[in-house]
């Protein structure tokens, strides 16, 4: 029996934990028993402190009734308070960063380090566990629900994709397991398409990942929904700006066009937000000079390029392009669950083809296959637009490198 499931990744606070109960919530919502393991031993969310009853209320209460209310509101409030249902959480029943940094004196990446290498050594504990509770949960209670869907979540830390292999390893072994085909989903916050190095730096990072898990990987521009607020859109601008319209992240080619940006105000004119002011200062001969006497510095010019040559490796490997998500939407998730369905095999695994095989039809695998061509109905470059004109404003058809030449005309 095969499962299905994603692993959701990258790097802290690009919305990994939001993501698992979004997409649980709509997994649900379309017919899938979605569970959610969290092996992230830093994902601790306490729950509320408990209320202090007034004195007239405790002496009510004898002894023995406040001992037990004193243990069970200790308990409640030690307890993990995830957003979404977890199956498994590795904070509750295996190890967590909190208890290990105070143990053993260890910094907070040393000791994920340590919390991962240690889940990795227990993987038997977790595995007997996970599988009774699958059987638990199952109707039969003698074998796994084939309709379970497995999303797990992981730390962000890049050591953990670029220095060491426990987690590579802790994915083969669940795999193996279960025989679960796993799809990576690298989130990536959507605020690096503003900045020109940040992106480089992310793509970098989901290169890197994908190299590292050998896994087959979908990566998405999470909060895409939150653009409007970093650029200034909603506001008619004032925000930081694109260099380039949002097919150009999601598509990923020819990033060395990105390194003109990475300099492109080293002297602090991104505060100028009027266009008559800022073509005036562009137009200044002492700020011409400044400008490049400041892209002229040896400090500079090694920022160049390395950066340069990074791109050129990202470019390279060509493995690289981005969904943009808004989870609170359901068309937007739908569009990235279709492209983790093909990634992982699910998509050949409909209702329909599933029955279609056991009654030994011959047009089962056609059938299959017709089932994933029909995923790609829709252009990309169509839903690349409608996200462009409904969160960062109309699609601009202007190419940025002519900007300042047709200023001149």
């Amino acid at each position: 029996m095969v499962l299905y499931g994603q692993v959701a990744l990258g790097p802290p606070g690009s919305g990994k934990t939001t993501y698992c109960n979004g997409m649980q919530q709509y997994l649900k919502l379309i017919g899938r028993e979605a569970v959610v393991i969290n092996l992230d031993p830093a994902n601790e969310i306490p729950t509320a402190s408990p209320t202090v009853k007034g004195d007239d209320e405790k002496e009510e209460n004898d002894d023995a009734s406040k001992n037990t209310e004193e243990g069970e509101e200790d308990e409640a409030a030690n307890r993990n308070c995830l957003p979404y249902d977890a199956l498994y959480d590795v904070c509750e029943d295996l190890v967590n960063l909190t208890t290990v940094m105070a143990e053993l004196g260890l910094g907070p990446n040393g000791g994920l380090v340590y919390c991962m290498e240690y889940i990795e050594r227990h993987m038997d504990h977790v595995i007997s566990t996970l599988k009774s509770r699958l059987l638990e949960s199952s109707e039969t209670k003698e074998i796994i629900n084939p309709n379970t869907y497995i999303l797990i979540d992981l730390p962000g830390q890049v050591e953990l994709y670029t220095h060491c292999t426990c987690v590579r390893r802790i994915l083969y072994q669940l795999s193996k397991s279960f025989d679960i085909r796993l799809t990576a989903v690298n989130l990536v916050d959507a605020h690096a398409c503003v900045d020109a190095t940040k992106f480089i730096s992310a793509a970098l990072l989901s290169t890197t990942s994908m190299i590292r898990l050998e896994l087959p990987a979908v990566n998405v521009l999470s909060k895409i929904d939150l653009m409007e607020r970093y650029t200034g859109a909603a506001e008619g601008g004032g925000g930081a700006t694109m260099p380039f319209n949002l097919d150009y992240f999601t598509e990923c080619q020819d990033l060395e066009r990105l390194v003109d940006y990475i300099d492109s105000d080293p002297i602090g004119t991104n505060n100028v937000h009027n266009e008559e002011d800022l073509y005036e200062i562009e137009e200044d001969e002492e700020y011409r000079s400044a400008m490049q006497n400041a892209r002229s510095t040896p400090f500079r010019k090694k920022h160049r390029k390395m950066h340069e040559s990074l791109c050129e490796v990202i470019d390279d490997f060509g493995l690289l392009s981005f969904v943009p998500l808004n989870i609170s939407d359901p068309v937007s998730v739908g569009r990235l669950v279709a492209r983790v369905d093909k990634s992982n095999g699910y998509v050949f695994a409909s209702t329909h083809g599933r029955r279609r095989q056991e009654e030994n039809d011959e047009d089962g695998m056609a059938d299959m296959f017709c089932c994933a061509v029909q995923l790609d109905q829709e252009s990309e470059y169509e839903a690349i637009t409608d996200v462009q004109e409904r969160f960062l404003g109309t699609f601009c058809d202007d190419v940025p490198e002519l900007l300042h030449q047709r200023r001149k005309l």
